[in-house]
This record gives C-alpha cells, structure tokens and sequence, in this order.
C-alpha cells in the first residue's frame, strides 16, 4: 500500500549524487582543518547508511507515522494542491477541522493539529521534487538533520576544540540520534532546527557574522520548532540565552555593565523557571497531542489500562495530575526514565535491546564521573562557574522531565529525548575533562 518501490531504487543513485555533490562543496570550507574535515567526511557516510536502515525498517518492520501519516497525507495533498481544479493554497494553510475533512479515511483528526500538518506540508514539496518517492525524501531529510548536527558540533568544537573526537559522537554519533533523524518525521525536522537555531544565534550574538543569513536561518528553525514541539523552544532558549548572556559579559570590559548582568541573571533564571513550572500543565497537554488530543493525566489512565495487555513496551511513572506539586514530586524518576530507559530487561525487541545498551552506557558514563575522585564536587563547580555545562545540563534536565512525565511508550522516549541527549552528554564530558584531562577518551 505505501513505502518503497523499485523506482525509489533507481532514482535513488542519482539523489545520492546531487547530495554527494553538495556534500564536496561544503566539505571544500574544510580543507584547512584536518579536524573538521575528518568528522566531517565520517559523520556524512554514517548518515548514509542510517537513512538506509531507518528506510527499510520503517517499511517493513516498524511501521509508523512517518511513511503511513506523514508520507501518504503528503502524496495525497499534493494531489489536491496540483490535480485537476488544485488548490494550491492547501499548502499554505494551517491545519484545522477544514484541512482534517480532506484528509484520507483513517487519518481523521490527525491533520486538525498544525504540527502534523506542517509535516505533511513540507513532505508533499518535498514530493513534487522527488516523484514521490519516500526513499528520496528520507535522503534529504535525513541529510538535512545531518547539516543541523554538523552545525551543533561546530558550536561545541568553537568552544571545546581540544574534545573534538566525544564532541562528534555527541553531537554526530550517537546511535538512537541518527536512526530517529533519518527520514521524514517531526523528530527529524526538530533535530535539525535546534542544530541550526544553536549555531545561527551564536554566530549572530558573539562572532557577529553573517547577520542576515542567521537571522533568516534562527528565524525558520525557531518557527519549525516551535510549531512542531514548542515545548523545546519554551525549554531551551531561556537556558541559552543565559549562556549568551554570560558570554558577552565574559568580552565586555566594562565594569558596571559586568555588574548588572550578574544581578539580572539570576532573576532572569527564577522567571524562566517560574514561568515553565506554572504553564507545565498546558505544556504537556500539547505534547500529549501527539498521540490524541487529551492531557497528559487524562491519558495516562488509557496508557496504564493498555500497558496491561502489552508486552511491556508502556510504562508508567505514576499518577500525574497536571500540577506542580505532581512536577516536583514525578521530576527525579522522569529524568532517570528519559537518560536511562528502557533498562535491558525491559526491553521486548532489538530496538529496544540497542537503546537500552545506549542508556547503560550513558549512565555507567555518569556514574563513572560522580563516583570519582572530586567527581561530584567539579561537577558542582563547572555548574556555577561553566556558563556552557550550566546551559547544557539545565536544558537537558528540564527537557528530560517534560518528556519523562509526558511520555509512557519506550518506543516513542526514544524518539522524543532526542533534542536533549547531545547537551546532557556534553554537560558531563566538560566537567569529565576537567577531573580527568588525560583520558583516552580526548586522546
């Protein structure tokens, strides 16, 4: 019914040249760097490879929305937008109770919500230049989340250069990463635009460079992002702000100035938390959305209910309802759940196993650092004194309680961590650094 056709197989060779030949023009910048070349070179076949496997997987062993909502409601509203008495502004219109009466039988109520339908939107553009072929479409998806990770790295190398080998696995190599950012989905588009929104406003506030173009480039991912999962936007900026903030205080000379900001900060930081805790409620209402239009601590009765009959896959952190008292109380067991889980024996299939061995790692690695000698105290330290571990690290917690409470499938916490798992790892490879700067890992 949907998926791959042999078409996609051979027109698949000649994208792949047109990538690959973009590819060479941007890797040419490069050429000076050793480095950045290397990674470079590497971290684009890895994507390659991982657009092929998340292909095939998705149409023939997990399914999912991306090739049976997002792909097939683009075909068929490129069809309305371009057949016979089209309507082109479809394409132009947000998604609503209109848009969701055209959509395909067993797709209703989907569309009613614009961040499904902006995913539609961009892929039926994306099927007028590729014939409709989902394996083209995935290739430049996934080469699109490729460039925004690559954006990313380069933020942290600009900062970090002596760590640019964990640096690229962080940001380019982490498995999970680069398997959900591999084809057309809202965790792709997400991935991609905070890499690009990260590097584009750093280069505005602090390298001051090519304004304009990261102006128009912050602009769009911020849009993207915002309109898919604004819960990220609402999570992320005010902690990178404060580290722009601390930046520029960091180039300025001037005493005064240095002065103020210090007692702006920390009432910035009480507000932006203030601000998060007393809107969780209508937060995780949205981000529940994705699977139907009810809040969290009305589904989570419907979860707990087919948890039951499952095979595991359903978790639950307890009863969550709606207020902050709940947040508090749910917020430590949601952090562990969203760095952590599913453990090994909760996993039921090999996707699970293989993000379940990522999440061992990623804890062995944290315990690794606070069980150490001086570990927990550095990391105290780094935090309040590292504008970057405290932006990384504060991003990263908040994030994982909003997806930990908000999510009760280990199939889908591994799709929805994926923003904050780069800045969690990066918080704590800084502060590794610090105690420990003759590891092998910076070798």
């Amino acid at each position: 019914m949907y998926g791959l056709t042999i078409e996609d197989w051979l027109l698949f060779p000649l994208y792949l040249y047109v990538v690959f030949f973009i590819f060479k023009k941007i890797r040419i910048r490069y050429a000076h760097n050793p480095i950045l070349f290397k990674y470079f070179t590497w971290a684009f076949y890895t994507k390659i490879i991982f657009i092929l496997i998340y292909t095939l997987l998705v149409c023939y062993v997990i399914f999912g929305d991306s090739v049976s909502l997002f792909f097939e409601q683009g075909k068929h509203f490129l069809e309305l937008s371009t057949g016979n008495n089209g309507n082109i502004g479809l394409l132009f219109t947000n998604g609503g109770k209109q848009i969701d009466e055209l959509a395909d039988n067993g797709y209703k109520g989907y569309l009613a919500i614009e961040s499904n339908y902006l995913v539609v939107k961009i892929c039926a553009v994306l099927c007028f230049f590729t014939f409709s072929k989902y394996l083209i479409i995935n290739l430049i998806c996934g080469f699109i989340a490729f460039l925004g990770s690559w954006q990313l790295f380069k933020f942290f190398y600009s900062l970090y250069p002596q760590l640019s080998k964990p640096i690229a696995i962080a940001c380019m190599g982490i498995p999970s990463v680069l398997f959900w950012s591999s084809g057309i989905s809202k965790d792709t588009i997400c991935i991609a635009s905070i890499g690009f929104l990260t590097k584009s406003l750093y280069d505005i506030v602090i390298e001051k460079r090519h304004i304009l173009l990261n102006t128009f480039i912050a602009l769009l991912a911020l849009y993207l992002t915002y309109t898919i999962k604004s819960y990220i936007v609402l999570s992320y900026l005010p902690f990178f702000f404060i580290f722009l903030i601390f930046k520029t205080i960091n180039q300025t000379s001037n005493v005064l100035v240095k002065v103020a900001f210090k007692i702006f900060i920390p009432i910035l930081v009480f507000v932006s938390v203030y601000y998060i805790a007393s809107n969780s409620e209508d937060m995780f209402t949205e981000y529940s959305s994705e699977k139907i239009l009810e809040s969290v601590a009305h589904t989570q009765d419907a979860f707990n209910s087919q948890a039951a009959k499952t095979d595991g896959s359903f978790f639950t952190l307890g009863d969550f309802g709606g207020g902050v008292g709940d947040l508090v109380r749910l917020a430590p067991i949601a952090i562990g759940t969203t760095f952590f889980r599913p453990f090994l024996w909760e996993s039921r299939n090999l996707i699970m196993v293989l993000s379940a061995l990522e999440g061992l790692l990623l804890l062995l690695f944290t315990l690794n650092l606070f069980i150490s000698k001086r570990g927990f105290f550095v990391f105290v330290k780094q935090f309040f004194t590292n504008s970057l571990v405290f932006y990384c690290f504060s991003f990263s917690v908040v994030f994982a309680v909003f997806v930990g409470i908000s999510t009760f499938n280990f199939g889908s916490l591994a799709r929805y961590k994926m923003p904050c798992i780069p800045f969690y790892f990066m918080s704590i490879l800084i502060t590794f650094y610090k105690t420990n700067p003759n590891s092998r890992l910076f070798r």
